[in-house]
């Protein structure tokens, strides 16, 4: 797939989006969003061979979770091919728009037949059954497809993290984010392992990017290593 649905093929700086192809490299998109001040967020170890086609399969996200999110919450719409061929091209709709759908008589309607019913029907299992978690684990995201008001609809988020189990996806429309303007690094010493463990909820509260914790053994390791006293 990254060998030839590799483009991006359209933005819009003004609205926040992009739109690009399944096989597009995470690094690709930001390198060439960088000139515009944007950036798309969810961020991986793995940045410079994942596609967005597999984040977006697997949901993904790493550092900086905490506060950028993870894949499937950029996502605004997919494009997708289901098992006979047909197309499907997804996004945030109007629940009244999504029940027109599913009226119709076609693959696409009787997905929106069948997911709206389900979501409804058992609106009260999912929420009292699907975990609260900042990152959905595993399973359909059956949770976040109609809106807490009931008043929107959107399919994308059981195809994001569903592992292509459900629809070939193709395309998708991304939000980007502003690049940030500054960053900063805060040293923290504990007098204890243990003591920087229970302070983490501070960190959380504190919004931090990153945390990093490296107690003595690695230090002491870091210190027999020649690069160590190469920058002294």
């Amino acid at each position: 797939m990254s060998r030839y649905m590799n483009r991006i093929l359209d933005i819009n700086v003004e609205q926040g989006w992009v739109r690009v192809e399944a096989g597009v490299i995470k690094d690709q998109l930001n390198q060439y969003l960088r000139p515009f001040g944007y950036f798309f967020a969810p961020e991986l170890s793995t940045s410079n061979r994942a596609t967005l086609g597999g984040m977006i399969n697997t949901d993904a996200s790493g550092q900086g979770s905490l506060v950028y999110g993870k894949t499937s919450d950029h996502v605004l719409g997919l494009r997708a091919v289901l098992l006979g061929g047909e197309m499907i091209d997804t996004r945030v709709m109007p629940t009244p728009l999504a029940e027109t759908i599913a009226q119709e008589d076609t693959p696409e309607g009787r997905i929106y037949h069948t997911v709206l019913n389900r979501c409804r029907e058992q609106r009260a299992l999912i929420l009292e059954k699907f975990p609260k978690l900042n990152r959905f684990l595993t399973g359909y995201d059956l949770r976040h497809v109609l809106s807490d008001d009931l008043q929107t609809f959107d399919l994308t988020r059981i195809l994001t993290g569903a592992e292509g189990t459900l629809a070939f996806i193709t395309e998708a429309r991304l939000d980007i984010t502003p690049l940030p303007k500054v960053r900063r690094l805060v040293n923290v010493k504990y007098d204890s392992f243990d003591s920087a463990l229970r302070n983490a909820p501070f960190m959380v509260e504190a919004k931090a990017l990153s945390v990093e914790t490296i107690d003595s053994k690695v230090l002491n390791l870091a210190r027999e290593d020649i690069v160590w006293h190469s920058g002294q």
